[in-house]
């Protein structure tokens, strides 16, 4: 289920017509299952939103997971390294998904944490055609007994709290979600994202290099949407001065490509330019089709 792009002033309006507030995890979006196994060990999977399997890369979730008492449950969670502070850091996730595999020191330096936001199935019920309401409470009532690295987002009727936070902490945002609404698959507006600063996901379609040779460092990126159509329309140019870790990721990203990036940006012009483009970061987790247009309404 993905959410439309709200603004900072629909968060009363929302409010006053039945919806609830989640805390926006800046994280790797997850399907997570725990399954019976023949052998009494639950089998855990947790797939990224373009098919990726994450149980390699985050063992220490693969070890809370397998703690569960609760056999046939799907989730839809965000997974995210905190920072010192104990808040979803980008930057730190990062850090983790440029590697395919998570070795000891890593995990130990960099551990991972499960935010768990909605629940699809608990044993033989599906609980998909329920409101989100009760599959908030549900969720809440499985969540009692889990240990380890697993836990809930923050869920309030009241957004100004949680925004509170959000602008304090410099966090990206909430999601508000109707309190009746059920989980579909796709876009809809049951439930509406709200970021504190103004981001979309871009795709890569050129560089330029600072010499000659396509051996030297980027010097900018031209960055692109997709319209309904599947058509690509171009949205300006970003630079490429970032600092040397994401600098590498630009680089393998653009040897092989698709690259995606999420850039954060001032405002876009009458002619569909986006004005005073900043890249954050690299999100091999975005898939190029979620690089729309879409995100510009």
């Amino acid at each position: 289920m993905l959410a439309e792009r709200g603004h900072p002033e629909d968060l009363q309006r929302l409010a006053g017509v039945g919806y609830d507030f989640d805390l926006k995890v800046d994280g790797i979006r997850a399907l997570v299952s725990v399954s019976a196994s023949a052998g009494g060990s639950p089998q855990i999977a947790m797939t990224s939103r373009n098919g990726l399997d994450l149980t390699v890369r985050f063992p220490e979730l693969v070890e809370s997971l397998s703690q569960c008492t609760d056999a046939g449950l799907v989730l839809d969670t965000e997974v995210a390294v905190p920072d010192a502070n104990g808040l979803p850091s980008w930057p730190l996730t990062q850090r983790r998904t440029a590697q395919r595999s998570a070795p000891r020191r890593l995990v130990d330096e960099l551990p991972a944490y499960l935010y768990v936001f909605d629940v699809l199935r608990v044993g033989a019920d599906d609980t998909t055609s329920l409101p989100f309401h009760l599959r908030r409470r549900r969720l809440e009532q499985l969540a009692a007994s889990w240990s380890g690295r697993l836990g809930l987002t923050v869920c309030s009727s009241d957004p100004s709290p949680l925004w509170d936070v959000v602008r304090a902490q410099s966090l990206e945002g909430v999601v508000a979600k109707r309190r009746d609404s059920r989980y579909r698959p796709g876009r809809s507006r049951d439930w509406v994202k709200i970021k504190a600063t103004q981001t979309l996901s871009c795709l890569v379609g050129g560089v330029d290099w600072s010499g000659a040779e396509h051996t030297s460092e980027p010097r900018s990126l031209q960055l692109f949407l997709v319209d309904d159509s599947g058509e690509l329309v171009p949205v300006g140019n970003a630079s490429a001065g970032v600092a040397a870790p994401m600098r590498r990721q630009l680089v393998t990203g653009l040897r092989h490509p698709p690259l995606v990036v999420e850039v954060e940006y001032s405002d876009v012009t009458s002619a569909g330019v986006l004005r005073h483009p900043v890249v954050r970061a690299v999100r091999a987790d975005v898939d190029v089709l979620d690089c729309g247009t879409d995100q510009l309404r």
